[in-house]
């Protein structure tokens, strides 16, 4: 007997899990507006998004006292690949970057690869993710109360969206 699984079942499947993730292995990008042959609806606000997410890796990161080589080194990435993610919009990480840095950083991973432009964002989080950015600028190495509390509102934030 050989077991066929095709197409068609898997779309059945998929559409039984409604708007759940559905993944087996590593995690997979959302598809591009090209590929679904669609009109980019997120488009505009994907690099203000990923300036958020640089924002908040370069914040925690200063939080814990890292410097980018440390932590490449404690996230098993390379220092170009941080460095990029902290200071280009443009800059899209592998979810498996982004995983490790949530699991590094204890923050929601599901919410982070939203944040960082592999995943479709749920409402509300483009305007806090917007309002983290604009809030959260250039300073020292260590974190101001004004930046600790910024972070911790959006940390909150991100863990209700997890669940």
């Amino acid at each position: 007997m050989k077991l066929e699984i095709t197409r068609e079942w898997f779309e059945r499947r998929a559409k039984l899990e409604g708007d759940l993730e559905i993944s087996a292995g590593r995690l997979a990008r959302d598809p591009t507006p090209e590929q679904l042959n669609v009109e980019p609806a997120i488009d505009e606000t994907a690099d203000p998004m990923r300036m958020a997410f640089g924002s908040l890796v370069e914040t925690m990161r200063r939080r814990r006292g890292l410097s980018i080589e440390k932590l490449a080194e404690s996230t098993d990435l390379e220092v170009s690949d941080i460095m990029r993610i902290e200071r280009d919009a443009h800059f899209r990480p592998e979810p498996r970057a982004v995983y490790r840095l949530a699991e590094t950083f204890d923050l929601p991973g599901k919410v982070l690869q939203q944040l960082s432009g592999n995943t479709v964002a749920r409402p509300g989080l483009h305007e806090q993710a917007l309002r983290f950015a604009a809030r959260s600028g250039e300073a020292p190495q260590k974190l101001s109360r004004d930046e600790q509390r910024v972070l911790e509102e959006f940390i909150a934030y991100l863990e209700k969206q997890q669940g």
